[in-house]
């Protein structure tokens, strides 16, 4: 993939002295026409030719391996007055998170000029640290990386001598689109105001954080040795924990910029629907100033809050009196409302605006429905997919940007539909295909999610290496019958030989290693000893392999763990959730019933709807459980993931049009309506921009064919 460039990166000593460095590496060309750049860096990007933005990247891979970015430059404008100046950024976190592998930092990159190389790390580009950029921050959120604050008044750079990095690095292509990055902006604010910060500096507290934390964060990483976090003592700004201690007083309506404000003023835009990108501002300071910069994925009021979401939604800058500021970020967010605070100082803030970082949605295949209502659904489904598909697929673009498995089923059958096409699911899996166990997975078992080193690096989910055999045999049969399938049987074949080890004598996998996870509900704590809907979804996924690659054995034995589980399960009217092992050594059946695990028992115990002795729950399933009455059990509802997903699939499979526009509407129109993007739960709750939730676009058509029946 390189002809002579080698991956560099700065001579830094330990893993401390890694954490989080900004490098900055520049060169000239005399002429653009005819000059490629090819680039691989960890942990990111940001390439400028002469100023102006190209790109942001690379794709994300496996550990070990890098795909290089390919960019003609041949088209962009030429510098009349000298040399053509092509910038790379290069974040370097070396730290622990759900969206990036941990690996040391670097940058492999090389100019060529009608197919000559002419430039190359290793010996060409200057590399300086970004001083502006401060180092020592807080993290954003414990799944990504670190915040960005930066003091515009330090000097630009400070001159770093780069080295050959060590490991051993095998370059890959790209493979999936470059994202679409268009600018917008708004030209008017919604609110304006003043505040104050309070004694107790717990001013939103209900808003703020989550309770009584003093961060935004889902679990302490300072408790996790070597996640990657700088000491609090360290830290000498905490913009999130500011705007969180301030009491905001809401003085005027909506107004034009140009808006002069000074220190204990803020101002608040609206973009009218959620965004994914790079928050940028214009701004001309006249008294040495500090601002925040916040930013949330909704604000109910026309004042700013955060939401509970588990991440650090701010951005700081510093700068100098007379500097004139054009700035953006540097990493990608996710936002509807944006405010800026005043700190200290004074400035003219001319504009705050956004670049996009998300999939191309001028390449979908284009569809229109009877229904207004639905084309809104269907419009947020599609910039949903877009937000969470650039590189992998993505639970979502805000807190984690991190592709888990399961969430990638969905997301795959989103990809198929929307687009016809199945870039990102290739390099998705193909990420999987590539990961190499080095011992903290039993053997067999894959990552939850990928790339990623989490916290706890021998933690994984069984269930969703089934739903990767799924995913993978559904690739290949509907999707990608091109491919070669013997690119995954070993990966599928050492998931089913990690699962065979915890089956009991009955055939069906007992007590399961790890995190165990049926849906976010109730459910999740019925997983023990024996769990029904994971011994579905293991017949589902043995059926699957065994046809995939005709094995007679697999197929037998997920007849028989079919048969078996279906024979312990149902009560009569529906599914029950677990057995326990007593003492005895004999299994009875817990008295607890999920509305979920109906789902699993249809979808993938080959559940016949029309059997007379399935009456009862057909009848459950078509009155959303309403009739449903308890009695002696402890029932528990279907939650947003997996649970309506997976009931809007057994809708489908039941052709059962009415019923599911009534719950498409119930759930998705307010979403749609609110935020332009679907949502993690439907209280509002987590994420709003959501990948999985896209896959509800599939399940359009068969309402708005229940709806021309009907009329």
């Amino acid at each position: 993939m390189f002809e002579k460039a080698i991956a560099v990166w700065g001579n830094y000593k330990d893993n401390s002295d890694k954490l989080n460095r900004h490098l900055v590496f520049r060169e000239t060309v005399s002429c653009l026409k005819g000059v490629t750049l090819s680039i691989a860096a960890a942990d990111f990007y940001r390439l400028t030719v002469n100023g102006r933005f190209i790109g942001f990247g690379p794709a994300r891979t496996a550990k070990g391996y890098a795909r290089v970015d390919i960019y003609d430059l041949s088209h962009e404008k030429e510098n009349i007055c000298g040399e053509n100046e092509i910038v790379i950024e290069v974040a370097g976190y070396c730290c622990k998170s759900m969206s990036t592998v941990w690996q040391d930092s670097f940058l492999c990159a090389e100019i060529a000029e009608y197919g000559r190389v002419i430039k190359y790390t290793g010996r060409d580009f200057r590399c300086c640290e970004n001083m502006r950029r401060v180092r020592k921050v807080e993290r954003y959120s414990v799944q990504r990386h670190f915040g960005e604050i930066y003091d515009l008044r330090d000097s630009d750079e400070n001159l770093v001598q780069t080295v050959a990095v060590a490991q051993n690095i095998k370059f890959i292509p790209r493979d999936v689109p470059f994202a679409a990055c268009r600018t917008g902006k708004t030209e008017k604010y919604i609110s304006r105001g003043i505040f104050n910060e309070t004694a107790d500096g717990r001013a939103d507290s209900g808003e703020f954080g989550t309770g009584n934390k003093i961060n935004a964060y889902s679990f302490p990483p300072e408790n996790e040795q070597d996640y990657g976090v700088f000491l609090p003592e360290e830290i000498e700004d905490k913009p999130y924990r500011y705007i969180g201690g301030i009491a905001k007083t809401k003085i005027a309506g909506e107004g034009e910029f140009p808006i002069e404000l000074s220190a204990g003023e803020w101002v608040m835009v609206d973009f009218g629907q959620i965004e994914t990108g790079f928050i940028s501002l214009a701004a001309d300071v006249q008294d040495e100033c500090d601002i925040i910069i916040a930013f949330s994925e909704l604000c109910e009021e026309a004042e700013f809050s955060f939401r509970r979401v588990n991440l650090q939604g701010v951005i700081e800058y510093k700068a100098s009196a007379g500097t004139t500021l054009n700035e953006e970020t540097f990493e990608p967010y996710t936002f509807r409302h944006v405010a800026l605070f005043v700190k200290r100082g004074t400035l003219l803030l001319k504009e705050i605006g956004y670049r996009t970082f998300e999939r191309d949605m001028d390449a979908t295949i284009k569809r229109t429905f009877q229904k207004e209502n639905y084309n809104e659904i269907y419009t947020a489904a599609l910039r949903t997919f877009a937000h969470n598909a650039v590189d992998i697929f993505t639970d979502c673009p805000s807190r984690e940007r991190a592709g888990w498995l399961c969430d990638s089923f969905f997301s795959g059958r989103a990809e198929y539909f929307l687009y016809g096409k199945t870039p990102v699911e290739d390099a998705f899996l193909q990420n999987y295909v590539l990961f190499q166990n080095d011992g903290s997975y039993p053997a067999g078992a894959l990552p939850m999610c990928y790339p990623s080193t989490p916290a706890e690096e021998n933690k994984f989910i069984p269930q969703w290496d089934m739903w990767y055999v799924l995913e993978v045999c559904e690739y290949l049969s509907e999707r990608r019958p091109d491919m070669d399938k013997e690119i995954f049987r070993s990966s599928v074949m050492g998931v089913i030989n990690f699962l065979e080890r915890y089956e009991n004598s009955e055939g069906l996998l007992e007590r399961l290693p790890s995190w165990n996870f049926v849906e976010w509900s109730m459910a999740n704590s019925w997983v023990y000893d024996v769990n029904y809907p994971t011994n579905f979804l293991y017949c589902a996924m043995l059926d699957a392999a065994g046809k995939t690659f005709s094995c007679e054995r697999i197929l037998a034995k997920a007849d028989k763990v079919r048969r078996k589980t279906i024979e312990c399960s149902f009560n009569g009217e529906l599914f029950v959730d677990h057995a326990v092992k007593k003492a005895e050594g004999n299994y009875v059946n817990e008295h607890h019933i999920s509305e979920v695990c109906q789902y699993y028992a249809i979808l993938f115990g080959g559940i016949d709807l029309d059997l007379p002795e399935y009456s009862a729950l057909k009848s459950h399933i078509l009155h959303d459980f309403k009739e449903f009455d308890a009695g002696e059990y402890t029932f528990c509802s279907k939650n947003a993931f997996i649970g309506l997903y997976m009931r809007m699939n057994t809708l489908m499979h039941m052709k059962a049009g009415q019923v599911l526009a009534d719950n498409l509407e119930e759930f998705y129109s307010h979403m749609s309506r609110t935020t332009g993007t679907l949502w993690e739960y439907k209280d509002g709750q987590g994420s709003l921009d959501h990948g999985f939730a896209s896959y509800v676009a599939l399940t359009i058509p068969l309402a708005d064919a229940a709806l021309s029946a009907k009329n």
